[in-house]
């Protein structure tokens, strides 16, 4: 299906030549309208001559809705999408028919008017992306466009010459501001009546249902049940419906993995609609896997109508919905529950779990493989949609969940597959089957992403308080209440769904979350969470052992989970393949491959038997040709992989103070090659919560035995190393690891003590000036922005400077890094230099306050290239900076008519008391800039300057104006109550 169609197009798709009302208004345009030769002569024709043209193109309209029933979905949207164009076009003539403007044509004006053709334009649809006062806003715009293009060509024909000026000032206001505005009240007035008949039409519009708010999604059930064909699904659809609809009563948890106590609800009880943003990808810059791409996007909480409209819209056939979100939001809940609420008399779901087809299949075996699990025999994609389309006429939905598994199982890019889908989908209409196509995938992987032209990219976001407590509400009612105002003290884990229902859990036992959550910390309550599951997996062995035993057990199952932890951030990554793993707990616990058995067949490695006993980590798969599997583990929420890594950096430097204090005394340090080993491979600024909870545990008792153990270490760091150890996350020189560990133990020294001064560090200024600079040659750059983010230097008289960690939460841009880091290094040229410039970079970014620089130290004959630098360098952004200093050096000694020549066009927006003092003294100066100065209009700039406190300009214009023979005021002024006297 066309995203858009033209009136020419649309009156054929609603019948065509044998269509008795399409014959007749094909008849009184003789035969142009089907031909498509239907030009400006015929329409101005049409409106003198034969207004029953209007009436047939609302009967035909009105026919549709009589034909609503007992058409396929795909026919049905068709029929609508055509409707609508003719509804457009029919809005802007009625409107223009109502101006009775009485314009006749002769015999040579047709010659003239034969380029104009409305009625091949392709016609806007609403877009559900965008509020409906948006996709009003278009369409007044092709109104205008319209209305412009229509008098442009009335003033060209005969007519036109016997008006006289009260005529064609009238003709002129009709046709380029009534016509439009007329046009848009009569649009909207055909479209509620179309919508009446059609209730998609609202939700294609954005338009929102007032009715009683039902929630998991049932009301985008309610919706299409009133847009359904009436038509019977077949066999297949009927089967497939019913196992979707029967996830609808399975517990969010399997009841075994929880105490027999605790009542899970249900899919259908628990499930909350999800707010959500959307945009269409093409309409902005950037990739939306950064936070940016969204900060001006409306959130709303429509889900039901945004996917009632969607779904029934032409772009749907066009290019795939994209839903994102983070880990743990709900994506693949939401493809369950849009696979269970769509009626299958007109959309036929296919819900395929990327994680389980074949890592290498293309699209079409990627489906194929998914409709093989859902329906239990061997169908091509191509049979299916065949037969839903001979039997029901449903539009088959392609739910692809889990691209983002796909890309981390496999590590293969795919930065096409969304335009793939869209290839297809084109394919698919050019062959009459078309397809809905929706693909989740989690948000920080579609950076290189490609998305075709009109794709629609929805994200999900976290619950609302509101959200929160609707939650509660259904969970409350069958265990024991939890308060909401309880859980929204913790938003980073309340506002997730999985995590949600995690702290409910957890609670659910013995109440001991809400009982104690005033006296814990986030770093306590992470630890109890952790230990309250570590500790149920450990017990379902069943093995009869001691307190101290099972205490024993449930630490190793955290350092366990630690490693995994440490993976991820040793690696930079947040996610981690299963291999990974196993090695790392093989380096760093001496962990193998554990006894435990899958039935007859092969042990579980270290790493799959760590991973898959906790819920909060989310495992994601891909098969392969050969049946290997690829797994990869993440976090279901990034906190907790991070307090596991303070939580192992914090024990291992514990345990080493002990060591240390058992050491032999002819030893001047103890080994640390294992504090080493995981400290050198990423600086521990690059993580803001994993300083916190080191910062938290620091709090502890004896941080001054852990300081003097830091500062001696740090004082040995250049000695020879003995052995850096077995754990090799990541590929690095020996100086690269060298230098993350130095730094790493200063930053340990840092969160032991607020202000650490140079002498307890044993280091000079000199020193640290070339221990700075090591750190910057061999960090990456975000590792080393992390160091000028988080270090706070100050000089000190006696103690030579002292440094700590901030509380900056910036994010670190170039700019800023660059102003920053001379306080860093110590550097006490750049240090002054960046005092100088500090006033300008903190109002503009470093290439626009150097412009200024350049330009203010320029001479009058070199203006030219600085302002030529300034230009390019504030770009769009900052464009009344250019202005100002562009008009503020008119007239002041350099080459004027040079400037003039160069950037005259640029006044267009500039404050006007800028423009009129540059004119004027490029005037006063002898200089003549009539034809310069023809655009300022005296009344405006008279009430601006006057408003704007300058009196000496209104007195020089005026001046300016005798002199250059300009009446003042200017005639036929009605001065307002704001303007200044005469």
């Amino acid at each position: 299906m066309r995203k858009t169609y033209s009136y020419n197009e649309a009156v054929k798709i609603l019948g065509g030549r044998e269509h008795p009302i399409v014959a007749k208004m094909d008849k009184l345009l003789n035969g142009a309208l089907l031909a498509g030769s239907l030009g400006l002569w015929q329409v101005l024709d049409l409106f003198d001559a034969k207004p029953d043209f209007l009436k047939l193109s609302n009967q035909l309209i009105s026919w549709v809705s009589e034909k609503r029933r007992g058409v396929s979905r795909y026919t049905r949207t068709q029929q609508l999408h055509a409707a609508h164009a003719v509804l457009v076009m029919t809005a802007f003539f009625e409107a223009f028919e109502e101006q009775r403007l009485g314009v006749k044509l002769t015999a040579e004006d047709r010659e003239l008017a034969i380029s104009y053709n409305p009625w091949r334009l392709d016609l806007p649809l609403p877009s559900v992306s965008r509020p409906y006062e948006d996709n009003l806003q278009d369409l007044r715009a092709l109104y205008f466009s319209l209305g412009s293009t229509l008098f442009e060509a009335l003033t060209t024909l005969a007519v036109w010459d016997e008006f006289n000026e009260t005529q064609r000032e009238r003709a002129n206001i009709a046709v380029m501001r009534s016509v439009p505005e007329r046009a848009v009240e009569r649009y909207e007035e055909l479209l509620g009546q179309l919508a009446a008949e059609y209730p998609e039409i609202r939700f294609w519009c954005s338009v929102h249902d007032g009715r009683l708010v039902r929630a998991a999604l049932a009301r985008l059930e309610d919706v299409l049940a009133q847009t359904t064909t009436d038509l019977t699904p077949e066999t297949r659809l009927a089967e497939l419906a019913g196992k979707y609809r029967g996830a609808l009563n399975r517990p969010l948890v399997n009841p075994s993995e929880v105490p027999e106590d605790v009542h899970v609800p249900t899919l259908a009880d628990a499930y909350v609609d999800p707010r959500f943003q959307v945009v269409v990808g093409t309409e902005r810059r950037g990739a939306p896997s950064l936070q940016a791409w969204w900060d001006d996007v409306d959130v709303r909480d429509d889900l039901y109508a945004y996917l009632a409209g969607y779904l029934t819209s032409p772009q749907a056939l066009a290019t795939p919905l994209l839903v994102l979100g983070d880990p743990g939001s709900g994506k693949s809940v939401l493809t369950e529950m849009l696979a269970a609420r769509l009626p299958e008399s007109d959309f036929a779901v296919v819900r395929v779990e990327l994680r389980s087809t074949p890592a290498d299949a293309d699209l079409v075996r990627q489906i194929e493989h998914g409709l093989h699990r859902l329906l239990h025999e061997r169908v091509t994609f191509a049979e299916f949609s065949r037969q839903t389309k001979q039997n029901s006429g449903a539009v088959p939905v392609v739910v692809l969940d889990g691209f983002d598994e796909l890309l981390q199982a496999t590590g293969v890019s795919q930065t096409r597959y969304l335009t793939q889908i869209s290839e297809f989908q084109q394919e698919l209409q050019d062959m009459g089957r078309p397809a809905v196509f929706v693909v989740t995938s989690r948000l920080s992987v579609c950076a290189g992403l490609e998305l075709p032209l009109g794709t629609h990219v929805l994200r999900l976001m976290p619950f609302s308080d509101d959200q929160v407590r609707a939650w509660l509400d259904v969970w409350n009612s069958v265990n024991s209440p939890l308060p909401a105002e309880t859980v929204l003290q913790y938003p980073d884990l309340a506002t997730q769904p999985l995590l949600l229902l995690m702290l409910a859990l957890y609670d659910a036992v013995d109440s001991s979350f809400q009982r104690d959550h005033l006296s814990m910390s986030r770093g306590q309550l992470y630890e109890r969470l952790l230990e309250r599951f570590a500790r149920r997996e450990v017990t379902k062995a069943g093995t009869d052992r001691s307190e101290a035993d099972l205490d024993e057990d449930v630490e190793y199952e955290l350092e366990r989970l630690s490693v995994v932890a440490l993976a991820m951030f040793n690696r930079g990554v947040q996610w981690v393949a299963e291999h990974e793993v196993t090695a790392d707990l093989v380096q760093l616990l001496g962990v193998d491959s554990p006894e435990r058995m899958v039935g007859a067949q092969t042990r579980l490695s270290a790493g799959e038997t760590v991973l898959g006993r906790f819920f909060f980590v989310q495992k994601t798969e891909a098969v392969r040709e050969d049946r290997t599997k690829l797994r990869t583990y993440e976090f279901l929420h990034a906190t907790f992989g991070e307090y596991l890594v303070a939580r192992f950096v914090w024990d291992r430097l514990t345990q080493l103070r002990k060591e240390d204090a058992a050491r032999s005394k002819r030893k001047s340090t103890v080994d640390d090659t294992e504090l080493y080993s995981v400290l050198s491979f990423m600086a521990l600024t690059t993580s803001k919560p994993v300083l916190d909870f080191l910062r938290e545990f620091a709090g502890k008792p004896d941080p001054d035995e852990l300081f003097d153990l830091v500062s001696r270490l740090f004082a040995v760091r250049d000695e020879t190393r003995g052995s850096r150890g077995g754990y090799v996350p990541a590929t690095l020189t020996d100086s690269e690891r060298d230098a993350k560990y130095s730094l790493n133990l200063v930053v340990l020294a840092l969160v032991l003590r607020q202000k650490v001064y140079a002498d307890e560090l044993g280091l000079s200024v000199d020193d640290w000036q070339r221990l700075a600079l090591f750190w910057k040659s061999r960090l990456s750059s975000s590792e080393w922005a992390s160091v000028v983010l988080w270090f706070w230097m100050e000089r000190d008289a006696y103690r030579h400077f002292a440094v700590s960690l901030s509380n900056r939460e910036r994010e670190a841009q170039a700019e800023w890094l660059l102003m920053s880091e001379p306080y860093v290094t110590l550097d006490e040229v750049a240090v002054t230099l960046r005092d100088a410039m500090t006033p300008l970079v903190s109002m503009h970014d470093v290439e626009v306050a150097a412009a200024l620089i350049g330009l203010m130290a320029a001479p009058a004959d070199k203006y030219l290239p600085a302002l030529v630098r300034l230009r390019k360098a504030v770009g769009r952004d900052d464009s009344d900076v250019f202005q100002r200093e562009f008009f503020a050096r008119l007239g002041t000694g350099g080459n004027d008519r040079e400037l003039l020549v160069e950037f005259g066009g640029e006044f267009d927006g500039a404050q006007v008391e800028w423009v009129l003092d540059a004119y004027l003294r490029l005037h006063e100066q002898g200089l003549d800039v009539t034809s310069d100065m023809a655009h300022l209009d005296l009344r405006t700039v008279v009430r601006e300057t006057s408003r704007s406190f300058r009196p000496d300009l209104v007195k020089r214009a005026r001046a300016a104006a005798a002199e250059l023979g300009l009446e003042w005021p200017p005639p036929n002024w009605q001065p307002d109550s704001q303007d200044p006297p005469h």
